[in-house]
């Protein structure tokens, strides 16, 4: 794209962020308490309408809960607390206790109450504008992005518009990362059928890694939708091992479900791809960053919604630095994010992975399961009274 090609009204702002979800609210949020004039300088686009519906399994761990409870914010959405985390691996099994472990939100609810806590700061959130083009005119020092109704020339843009994202294939940024996939159906429940809900358990099913090849897991989260009781149910494949055949997530999901006494048929499923964060990623250009899933996310159980919070406090704090020195190379931007604790846990994460989904021989896996059993017993997540998430401030 050359300025040559641009037809539409030009909007001027210091800071565009291209997507509405965690990371972009979370990088306006940061911005926003550090200092109210962001609200006249700043502008979020996205093509989609709150309340919209996201592919996720919804989980919130402390991590997350951490990042909203130091901004001030405690979850508000309605959601389900799972006290225990139940993996398993054909016939054994061992739990992640907490009160919660973790938290199951429905995305369109969660997203959508951030949203709403960015404008009631002031903040600029144009939904329903979809972008189309982007170009860094880096000796100018300013990026345009084209959407459906207008031109937005920024300073400085972050990217978060997911794991497809457009941005990452019109600036053709290709770094050669592991993708992972995932798909995932909701199925009707009641709290008396259902010991998930009754007991508030998560599980965690690696016994497809054998049976069916696959690299990852199955999953059954307890949910709570418009006030209807949902299972969320769905299958990860990390691609650890890209050289592999793909297994077939639906058959996996359909014989796991049938395990279950529940059919797949005529479920909707929904599914779509999960960047890795790897230290080799490609996580910002001048004048550009990176932020949640269209940097990479956690390859180990597919976490996302806290990475994604994580990703708008070093987001922020590398905006705040590079407005402050004029100086939009964001060079630092990498090393900010491997010095925050959430983003170099997903490394870690990287590690386990990229061993625990390699192998698919049972005596391998096992070995696994029980050294992962003994490290459990040694940390405070055997306790059922122990809370992992902070207060907000």
């Amino acid at each position: 794209m050359t300025d040559s090609t641009i037809t539409h009204t030009i909007t001027s702002v210091d800071l565009l962020i291209i997507g509405s979800g965690p990371a972009g609210t979370s990088t306006a949020l940061h911005l926003l308490k550090q200092d109210a004039a962001w609200a006249e300088r700043m502008l979020i686009v996205d093509k989609a309408i709150h309340p919209r519906e996201k592919l996720c399994g919804g989980g919130i761990t402390h991590l997350g809960e951490n990042v909203l409870a130091d901004l001030g914010y405690a979850i508000e959405p309605s959601n389900f607390e799972v006290k225990e985390v139940r993996l398993k691996y054909e016939d054994e099994h061992y739990s992640f206790r907490g009160d919660p472990v973790f938290r199951i939100v429905h995305r369109a609810e969660f997203d959508h109450w951030l949203v709403k806590e960015v404008e009631a700061l002031g903040g600029n959130v144009s939904q329903g504008e979809g972008v189309e083009d982007i170009a860094i005119n880096e000796a100018a020092g300013y990026v345009d992005v084209v959407t459906d109704q207008r031109t937005i020339r920024a300073k400085a843009v972050i990217a978060a518009d997911g794991s497809r994202s457009l941005v990452r294939r019109k600036l053709g940024i290709n770094d050669g990362t592991h993708v992972a996939r995932l798909i995932e159906v909701l199925t009707p429940e009641t709290s008396e059928s259902s010991w998930e809900f009754r007991d508030g358990v998560a599980v965690f099913d690696f016994s497809q890694m054998t049976s069916h090849d696959l690299q990852g897991y199955y999953w059954d989260f307890p949910s709570i939708v418009g006030g209807k009781t949902l299972m969320n149910r769905g299958v990860f494949d990390s691609r650890a091992r890209p050289e592999r055949e793909k297994a077939s997530l639906k058959t996996v999901l359909g014989d796991s479900m049938q395990d279950r006494e529940r059919e797949l048929e005529e479920k909707e499923i929904k599914g779509h791809p999960i960047r890795w964060l790897d230290f080799r990623s490609t996580l910002s250009v001048p004048h550009l960053l990176l932020a949640g899933d269209a940097a990479g996310a956690d390859p180990l159980f597919g976490e996302g919604i806290a990475i994604a919070l994580a990703y708008g406090k070093v987001a922020a704090a590398e905006i705040t630095s590079a407005f402050a020195k004029d100086n939009f190379e964001f060079k630092r931007y990498k090393w900010r994010i491997f010095r925050n604790g959430v983003l170099l846990s997903v490394l870690i994460r990287v590690w386990i992975a990229g061993h625990a989904y390699r192998t698919h021989r049972p005596r391998s896996i096992r070995i696994g399961w029980s050294v992962a059993r003994f490290i459990l017993r040694l940390t405070p997540w055997s306790r059922p009274d122990f809370v992992p998430a902070r207060a907000p401030k």
